[in-house]
C-alpha cells in the first residue's frame, strides 16, 4: 500500500502543484481585489448559507455539522476529479472559486480590524492540513483526466503518439480508485478536526470578533 500511495504522488505531484497555483491565484485575487469580486462571491456563500441552514435543521450539533461537512467536501472533490475529464474545466473553476473565497473572506475579516494570521491558523490549519491537501490533490486528479482528453483529441493531429496516450490513460484510471479513497479518508479526518475543534480554537482566540462580522447573516 505504501509503495501504492508513493507511486500514486509521484504520478500526479505535478497536477497537484497546479492546483496549488490555481489556488492561490484564487486567493490573491479574492483578497486584493475583494470589492471587485464581491458579486461573485456573494453566489458562492450562498452555498455556504445553505449548508449552515441544513446544520441547524438537523440539530446543530457535532455530529450534524461533521456530517454536512463531510458529505459536502466529498462530493464536490469527487464531482471534481469526474468531471475533470471535460478538459479539466471543472477542477479549474473549483480552485479558483475557492481560492477567491478564501481570499475574499480574509480580506473582510482584516478590514474589521481581525489579523489574517490568526484566522488562518486559528480558523483554517486545524482542519486545513488535511481538507487543503485532499481537495488539491482531486483537483490535480480532474486536471490530470482533463490533459488526457485534450491529448486523446490530439491524437487526430498525431496519431503516432497513440500508444503512449493509452498508456497514461491506464496508468491514470488504474490509480483512480486509490486517489478515490485517499482523498475520501483524508476528507474524514478533516471533517472530524472541522466540526470539533476548529469551533472551539476560533470561539477562544476570536469569538467575540467572529460574531461582529458574521459573513454568514
Amino acid at each position: 500500500m505504501k509503495k501504492k500511495l508513493q507511486r500514486l504522488w509521484f504520478d500526479n505531484k505535478r497536477f497537484f502543484l497546479a492546483a496549488c497555483l490555481i489556488f492561490l491565484g484564487g486567493g490573491l485575487i479574492g483578497y486584493f481585489q475583494a470589492p471587485a469580486v464581491e458579486s461573485v462571491v456573494q453566489s458562492l456563500m450562498g452555498q455556504l448559507k445553505e449548508i449552515a441552514e441544513r446544520i441547524k435543521e438537523s440539530g446543530g450539533g457535532v455530529l450534524a455539522t461533521f456530517w454536512m461537512i463531510f458529505s459536502n467536501n466529498v462530493l464536490s472533490s469527487l464531482m471534481m476529479m469526474a468531471l475533470g475529464l471535460f478538459f479539466a474545466f471543472f477542477p479549474i473553476i473549483g480552485m479558483l472559486a475557492n481560492g477567491v473565497l478564501l481570499g475574499f473572506i480574509i480580506a473582510k475579516y482584516s478590514a474589521a480590524g481581525v489579523d489574517p494570521w490568526v484566522i488562518f491558523s486559528a480558523g483554517i490549519l486545524p482542519h486545513g492540513i488535511f481538507e487543503l491537501p485532499a481537495v488539491l490533490f482531486a483537483a490535480g486528479i480532474g486536471i490530470r483526466l482533463g490533459l488526457l482528453s485534450l491529448r486523446s483529441v490530439g491524437l487526430l493531429f498525431a496519431p503516432h503518439n497513440g500508444e503512449r496516450v493509452r498508456n497514461d490513460w491506464y496508468d491514470t484510471l488504474k490509480q483512480f480508485p486509490i486517489a478515490v479513497l485517499t482523498v475520501i479518508v483524508a476528507l474524514f479526518i478533516a471533517a472530524v478536526v472541522e466540526s470539533s475543534i476548529t469551533p472551539l480554537i476560533l470561539k477562544e482566540t476570536l469569538g467575540e470578533q467572529l460574531q461582529q462580522l458574521n459573513l454568514l447573516k
